[in-house]
């Protein structure tokens, strides 16, 4: 599927996302002006969010976003680290294309059930992932052709909804590659970020403006990808 056609197709949501992102000391700071002005998620106020992304042989999803392309394209599969196995021991997750232009984004996402032991610990190197990925074109509508792991990403998320102004709030930290696919990065370990992020999400885009309080914990309104942020460490570390 295109981009253009993406965005042109009104079955799907289109969000507009702005964050503000700072040292890890700014969370606490952060996650105090949002319990005062926000209440928290009703259905998940907090979990442990896992994903491992995919991209193609020359890189070209961590290139869009590196080389600040206003049209962007990743690929993910992601699951709830706290979320307990069913009996049958299999997690539920989502795998997902997320199409960005500017700060607009859709993303279309295919529930599947997961072995759980599997997803958690399988190497990233492993063929099974790039053969996972290739069954489920059809649900994603994108092909999958060449696309494997790079990297598993994982962070804490505290959700939050703004009753006033409509937005959705996030607060991620804790935010790090555990996983890394050796065979595409073998000099590259686990990468740590000091950082944390706060994301609005609504139709306009626009934060509310008691947002100014999350600058005045230490955060700044900016571009931040954790994908873009870790690749970004993973070709450093080659250097």
């Amino acid at each position: 599927m295109s981009f253009l056609s993406f965005f042109r197709d009104g079955t799907r949501p289109l969000v507009c996302e702005r964050k503000f992102a700072g040292p890890l000391l700014s969370a606490a700071r952060a996650e105090a002006v949002l319990r005062a002005r926000c209440a928290p998620d009703a259905g998940h106020p907090a979990g442990k969010i896992r994903s491992i992304y995919f991209d193609t042989p020359d890189l070209s999803a961590w290139a869009e976003k590196d080389n600040g392309d206003a049209l962007k394209r990743k690929i993910r599969v992601r699951w709830y680290d706290d979320d307990e196995p069913s009996p049958d021991g299999t997690l539920r997750a989502y795998l997902e294309v997320k199409y960005r232009v500017c700060a607009a984004r859709r993303k279309t996402r295919a529930v599947v059930s997961v072995p759980a032991e599997w997803i958690r610990a399988v190497p990233l190197s492993d063929p099974s992932l790039p053969a996972f990925l290739a069954a489920h074109e059809a649900e994603l509508g994108e092909p999958a052709a060449g696309w494997s792991p790079v990297c598993c990403i994982g962070y804490d998320r505290l959700r939050f909804d703004d009753p006033l102004g409509g937005s959705r709030v996030a607060l991620d930290r804790d935010i790090r590659a555990d996983r890394i696919n050796l065979a595409r990065f073998p000099w590259a370990g686990p990468v740590v970020l000091d950082a944390a992020v706060c994301e609005f999400k609504n139709p306009g885009g626009v934060p509310p403006a008691w947002a100014e309080d999350v600058r005045d914990a230490g955060m700044r309104l900016r571009s931040f990808s954790k994908f873009g942020e870790i690749m970004q460490r993973l070709a450093e570390a080659k250097i």
